[in-house]
């Protein structure tokens, strides 16, 4: 029993050292896998949960999906036996997911100033509220920012304002709710940064006459790890069990949590090591719960909530949970299609819209339905952002080089939400 006992410690202290260092993926390979039938449907779903040495972006969804998963070189007879035993359609899209990891983020040619930002780059927490805290400084009449609350390892839950009118109706932005996705978080400051400096008559009515709410990094704690120790990290920090940390947070929100779908999936997972776990109860997690504290005493001011993510080019609309269409389907699928049409006009990314549960897969405690189905928020929407395309297959991991071009393309979409919206009787300045 001693021994037992030993070797149980050893193996845990051996578990804490590893997962301190940061993380490497060379000779990885990344796949994409078509799913073409139930049976390689459930494969796929029970190796996404059970196994810990296989990476998968997403769970693996429904019949006529694909799936991208990180494969290890000690799994690669493995994953070859699989692929010949279900008949799977595979692409390598990189045979060293290191070398994604590292072209994502180049040594910069100077140190930054505090304050600095040039979207040539992926920032860090502090750099970011630097840069927010000065942007307060330089335009006190226009931008308030305000700490919100406190991630579970303390840092700060930085939400900006930005409001040139009074009575002006408003929009939330959530950035980087999933600590992996970037991109998300990048391109929520490139589009107050724009609103800001643009001299674009579209632009400017956008900083004019709507009031803008931006949280860029929502979840700081799963960010930073996701920067220095473990690249594709997608929850939060907190301890969750013996061996495990992390909350998915876009599964912790009230509304809905942990409710199966028509068909009996839950849209996310008890277990506390899976990805999309979804917590011991709602708002378990303090970022979760300062964003609905925050949204309970606002929630009247805002006529969209948009929460941003990678990767698939979707354009969503609640509910993650049911089939079952909102009052206002046409009206938001009407103005999304608008906005998709406005971003593909930038360069030529085409956007699928529709609610979750049937263009992307069912999901539950999702924020953008809290937002809709709890606080009435009366339009809601799920960005997912680039990743794979025709500009290369990269997954979470895109490359710096495409955050500008990624950014004008969202503002672009900004600029025809917001155009069909008022067409359609929304944002009724008081």
């Amino acid at each position: 029993m001693e021994l037992n006992l030993s070797i149980l410690i050893f193996a845990l202290v051996i578990f804490t050292a590893v997962g301190a260092e940061k993380a490497r993926f060379d000779n990885y390979h990344y796949y994409t896998i078509s799913i073409e039938n139930e049976l390689q449907l459930r494969v796929l779903r029970e190796l996404s949960e059970v196994s810990d040495s296989y990476t998968f972006a997403d769970p693996p969804t429904y019949v006529g999906s694909s799936a991208d998963v990180i494969v290890p070189p000690h799994q690669f007879a493995h994953f070859s036996e699989l692929v010949e035993k279900f008949n799977l359609q595979t692409t390598l899209n990189s045979d060293n997911f290191q070398k994604l990891v590292d072209n994502e983020s180049p040594k910069r040619q100077r140190k930054a100033d505090l304050g600095d930002m040039d979207w040539t780059s992926y920032y860090s927490t502090v750099e970011i509220h630097v840069w927010l805290d000065k942007l307060q400084q330089t335009f006190p009449q226009y931008i308030t920012v305000e700490e919100i609350g406190k991630s579970f390892e303390g840092r700060s839950l930085k939400l900006v304002k930005l409001s040139k009118k009074q009575n002006n109706r408003a929009i939330f932005i959530e950035g980087n709710i999933h600590a992996r996705e970037w991109i998300s978080g990048a391109t929520s400051t490139y589009v107050l940064n724009e609103l800001l400096f643009s001299s674009d008559p579209e632009i400017q009515d956008l900083a004019n006459n709507v009031d803008w709410y931006i949280i860029p990094i929502s979840n700081p704690d799963g960010y930073e790890f996701s920067r220095n120790s473990n690249r594709n990290w997608r929850k939060t920090r907190s301890p969750v069990s013996t061996l495990c940390n992390g909350v998915d947070p876009n599964r912790n929100f009230g509304f809905n949590w942990l409710t199966a779908d028509e068909s009996g999936n839950l849209g996310a997972s008890r277990l506390p090591c899976s990805d999309t776990f979804a917590g011991s109860r709602p708002f378990s997690e303090p970022e979760t719960q300062a964003i609905e504290n925050f949204l309970s005493q606002n929630y009247a001011k805002f006529d969209i909530y948009l929460s941003f993510h990678s990767f698939a080019h979707m354009m969503l609309f609640p509910f993650g949970h049911t089939s079952v269409r909102i009052p206002n389907f046409n009206d938001h699928l009407n103005i999304g299609q608008a906005a998709a049409d406005r971003l593909f006009a930038v360069d030529g990314v085409r956007y699928t819209v529709g609610p979750t549960r049937e263009t992307l897969y069912a999901a539950s405690g999702v924020s953008s339905d809290h937002a809709y189905g709890h606080h009435r928020i009366p339009l809601s929407y799920t960005y997912e952002m680039r990743g794979n395309g025709d500009y290369g297959n990269h997954g979470f991991v895109l490359p710096p080089e495409f955050i500008i071009p990624n950014g004008k393309e969202v503002l672009a979409s900004l600029v025809g939400m917001v155009q069909k919206s008022r067409q359609l009787g929304y944002f009724k300045n008081q």
